[in-house]
């Protein structure tokens, strides 16, 4: 599958197994931004939270403040007594922070340094996890216009969930691998379009790939989860995952990224809701933007044309 890693952040990419080098999207949260900052709160809120004042908080100026706000988010998406929904801010209040953590390179050492032992490597791995993603988006140009895509809400945390574990069951390969994958390939299933190499469906299979070494149908969530997991057992997996997946997305970066999230969620299963609430995000020529449900272009339309129509969409520059 030629990755389309490019999300934000990591990536929500538009991929399929091929043997074709990587077409890589300018999806991305991960590259450098400029991003606003105002003071964040330092004392931990976790239980009294609520949907609203995680969605007014201001960003955090310093690194000392960005440390205590990703302790402060890891710990509640891992606390199993927090419920889904709330789950579901956390994870997106989570993306703003590595987001600001990936714009201020400089930030990350003191971060990691400061951050609690407990959630260390999780940061670790999610700030690694991003700037391999970012080195594939500024491979290329970025988009001068914004994606003929349709942004939806994904299936529900846990019958994606089922169907990774389903998948796992039936082929030996690790449900957080197919999870890592369908995260930076469509963001759990949020995007649909085609990639630039022509791939399909949540986990961006190339229709030839598909016909050659699957059943049913990539644009539906279960067969498509189960279809990657037959993949990559056909080139090497699970005995060794690195080739599997480098084959999925001809890319070091691709691989080194999967395995970081899917690293994170094994050492924590809650840590998957996180992932399952990232927004898309997109990295374009006239800044990045958020992508929500409900967004639709059939056709690529210029990007500071379409930012003019839509200023609520655009983030930083």
């Amino acid at each position: 599958m030629c990755a389309a890693a490019c999300s934000s952040v990591d990536s929500s990419g538009t991929a399929a197994p091929t043997t074709e080098a990587p077409a890589v999207s300018a999806v991305g949260e991960s590259t450098s931004t400029s991003t606003s900052t105002t003071a964040a709160p330092t004392t931990s809120t976790t239980e009294a939270t609520t949907t609203t004042a995680l969605a007014d908080r201001p960003l955090p100026d310093t690194p000392e403040a960005l440390a205590v706000e990703l302790t402060e988010a890891e710990r509640s998406l891992r606390d199993p007594s927090v419920d889904t929904e709330t789950g579901r801010q956390w994870g997106r209040r989570l993306q703003q922070l590595y987001l600001v953590l990936t714009s201020n390179e400089d930030w990350a050492e003191p971060v990691v340094a400061a951050v609690g032992d407990d959630i260390r490597p999780d940061v670790e791995a999610n700030l690694s996890a991003r700037r391999h993603l970012s080195s594939l988006v500024t491979s290329t140009a970025l988009a001068e216009t914004v994606p003929a895509w349709r942004i939806d809400e994904p299936l529900p945390v846990d019958e994606l969930l089922g169907y990774y574990r389903e998948a796992e069951a039936a082929t030996g390969v690790p449900w957080e691998i197919l999870a890592s994958i369908n995260l930076i390939e469509t963001r759990m299933g949020r995007i649909e379009g085609l990639s630039t190499a022509g791939a399909v469906g949540p986990m961006q299979f190339l229709p030839s790939t598909w016909e050659g070494c699957c059943e049913g149908d990539p644009t539906v969530d279960r067969d498509a989860i189960m279809g990657a997991a037959v993949y990559l057992t056909l080139v090497g997996a699970p005995d060794d995952m690195d080739a599997a997946i480098f084959s999925y997305n001809r890319s070091n970066d691709y691989v080194e990224a999967v395995k970081d999230y899917a690293e994170v969620m094994t050492r924590n299963e809650l840590a998957y809701r996180g992932y399952h609430a990232y927004e898309v995000y997109f990295r374009s020529a006239a800044g990045l933007l958020v992508l929500e449900p409900g967004y639709f272009e059939p056709e690529p339309v210029d990007v500071v044309a379409w930012i003019a129509e839509h200023p609520e969409a655009f983030v930083s520059e």
